[in-house]
């Protein structure tokens, strides 16, 4: 078993890996609708306005969680160092699945059920 200071030192490069992945989806989102890459949904993928503000939003939205999972290595150091790899690869795999679910209230808020968007919105509310 590794040590608490391998722990952290692993948990902190996880961080820094998926940090790494949301900065690439966020500074080059995918320009067109694709089955590999980006953030896909029924909803997302209806035209390539939906697509656009899927993934722009997703990938800001992970950019920033990423950002906050740093601490829950530190947090985990201090309190749980035995099992700072194990909680942070929970919490941020927890924290990418709620993506999902943000991102399509996001569309529900902006786009009919056709991917028209709404009349009373601006698309500025990110």
């Amino acid at each position: 078993m590794d040590t608490p200071d391998e722990q952290l030192w692993w948990a902190l490069g996880y961080c820094t890996f998926m940090l790494a992945l949301a900065f690439i989806l966020y500074k080059f989102p995918p320009k067109k609708i694709n089955y590999i890459y980006g953030y896909r949904s029924k909803r997302s993928m209806k035209n390539d306005e939906t697509w656009k503000a899927a993934n722009t939003y997703s990938g800001l939205l992970m950019l920033r969680l990423c950002i906050y999972c740093f601490f829950v290595p530190a947090f985990c150091y201090v309190f749980l160092p035995e099992y700072n790899l194990l909680i942070t690869i929970i919490i941020n795999t927890l924290l990418v699945i709620s993506i999902l679910y943000y991102t399509e209230n996001y569309l529900k808020k902006h786009f009919d059920e056709h991917g028209n968007r709404k009349a009373d919105d601006t698309g500025s509310n990110m």
